[in-house]
């Protein structure tokens, strides 16, 4: 658990507790991510008003490595942009302060039932976090401060394809065989445009380009925050 008021946290640690749950506390981000990276946990309970790093920060950085642990997002906010950026983020739950305790647990025994053998990896990832972005591919949503974009069915597939392959280069025919089905030149053309519009979308974080590689294919640049 991630949460830095000190009553709230000791209130609902010890509520947990009484009900059988292991529970790990942490008031700061840098710790709390220290513990997730050394520890398996079933759930995740997050806090998203954080001083230093908004808890959607510390859920992207988790969600780079672990796609699968159930996080439950806190917040004294409740609006409805709050709530879109909180699952955009990567979380599975959300939950508005002021709570009550019974409530919580209800909350999280339902994301445990959720997940079941939810701990095994599923071959790709449903969600990509790169730059200031958050994919979330099953619902073709491209996720940033500003607000969220939707993909058509072609924009999510080729993003897909390259923020699996991130600073890496994904072959122009891998990509029509896979997305168009097929690699001739009119489907190349319409490839073309695709990418375009998928540049666009990502104007807004300098740090992150669809980059042309001669002769070869496309790759998804993203340079690491200085």
């Amino acid at each position: 658990m991630l949460e830095d008021d000190l009553q709230l946290g000791k209130v609902i640690k010890a509520s947990l507790e009484l009900k059988k749950y292991a529970v790990v506390w942490e008031r700061h981000p840098d710790e709390a991510l220290k513990q997730f990276e050394t520890g398996r946990f079933n759930v995740c309970l997050v806090d998203i008003g954080l001083p230093g790093m908004p808890g959607t920060d510390f859920v992207k950085q988790i969600r780079k490595s672990d796609y699968t642990t159930p996080i439950l997002f806190m917040s004294a906010n409740s609006s409805d942009k709050d709530k879109v950026y909180a699952f955009c983020a990567g979380g599975d739950d959300f939950l508005a302060k002021p709570f009550s305790t019974t409530e919580l647990a209800l909350r999280i025994y339902a994301l445990l039932r959720r997940s079941g053998s939810g701990k095994e990896e599923s071959h790709k990832p449903d969600l990509i976090a790169f730059g200031d972005f958050t994919f979330d591919y099953p619902n073709r949503l491209l996720c940033s401060p500003s607000g969220e974009k939707n993909l058509t069915r072609k924009e999510a597939e080729v993003l897909r394809m390259l923020a699996l392959n991130m600073n890496n280069v994904v072959k122009r025919e891998s990509v029509l065989t896979d997305v168009w089905g097929e690699n001739d030149y009119f489907m190349g053309r319409s490839m073309d445009v695709y990418i375009a519009r998928l540049r666009k979308k990502l104007r807004e974080d300098q740090r992150v380009a669809i980059v042309n590689v001669h002769r070869m294919g496309f790759k998804l640049e993203v340079e690491n925050k200085r």
